[in-house]
């Protein structure tokens, strides 16, 4: 099977940072390929395949990303937040935003100053009757123990980092990883905390270091998870993950 083609570099990089300056906008789909000269089923299939998720996904988690910036740089109402990130329903912002963050949009703050007082500790949401998968984590050797503290590791239904994981564990970099199998969610996404970690790294990381692996029936007791940074067209982690820890 030919695998399919996908962006220019350039040209992704192009369309991404088109979206980030008009997500206030309301930009489409069709805005981005029209942009790029592509028609918007060409597009779609060619984005789908250079990031990942399709251009909608892409963009909602642009808006869901700018908008937990907005509301931890100060204090606008989350109405204000949620028309100038491009929504114009409050309900379908709140609805959306709790499903990909994991808390509704007016306590992301209250999180915020609960990080800042108290950084979160090793935890797990695993079903641990299941089998398990061992996970060794690479982490380069610039961002050692002296730099990264916690590495946290989860269960995605799709490769990138939107909605909440199916299960996943926050660890101290250096301990052992598993995980149980969950086969309707296969991608494994990982993100290093740094030890000097503020609020902003832990809830908005800009250019986080971060995993991806996809579990096969070739790895079901072991799968190697390298950590590099993102890159600057990466889908935006969006889970609130301190606030997984119950």
């Amino acid at each position: 099977m030919r695998p399919t083609a996908s962006l220019p570099p350039a040209v992704l990089h192009d369309v991404v940072a088109l979206a980030r300056a008009r997500l206030g906008e309301g930009i489409s789909v069709t805005d981005l390929a029209d942009h790029a000269h592509y028609s918007p089923f060409h597009f779609t299939r060619l984005f789908t395949a250079s990031v990942g998720i399709a251009p909608g996904l892409f963009l909602g988690a642009l808006r869901l990303d700018a908008a937990k910036r907005l509301l931890l740089a100060g204090n606008d109402a989350v109405i204000d937040v949620a028309s100038a990130v491009g929504f114009d329903s409050l309900s379908s912002f709140s609805r959306r935003f709790r499903q990909c963050v994991g808390v509704p949009p007016a306590s992301l703050r209250r999180v915020a100053d609960r990080v800042a007082d108290r950084p979160p500790r090793p935890f797990a949401l695993a079903d641990r009757r299941r089998d398990t998968v061992r996970i060794h984590a690479h982490v380069p050797a610039a961002a050692g123990p002296a730099a990264c503290a916690s590495v946290w590791v989860g269960w995605y239904p799709h490769p990138a980092p939107i909605g909440l994981p199916v299960a996943g564990v926050l660890a101290a970099h250096g301990d052992p990883l598993s995980l149980p199998v969950y086969p309707d969610a296969p991608w494994l996404l990982g993100f290093a905390l740094p030890a000097s970690a503020g609020v902003h790294d832990l809830l908005v990381p800009t250019r986080p270091l971060v995993g991806l692996a996809h579990l096969s029936a070739r790895t079901p007791h072991g799968l190697s998870l390298s950590f590099a940074p993102a890159p600057p067209d990466a889908v935006p982690l969006l889970s609130a993950l301190p606030s997984l820890a119950r």
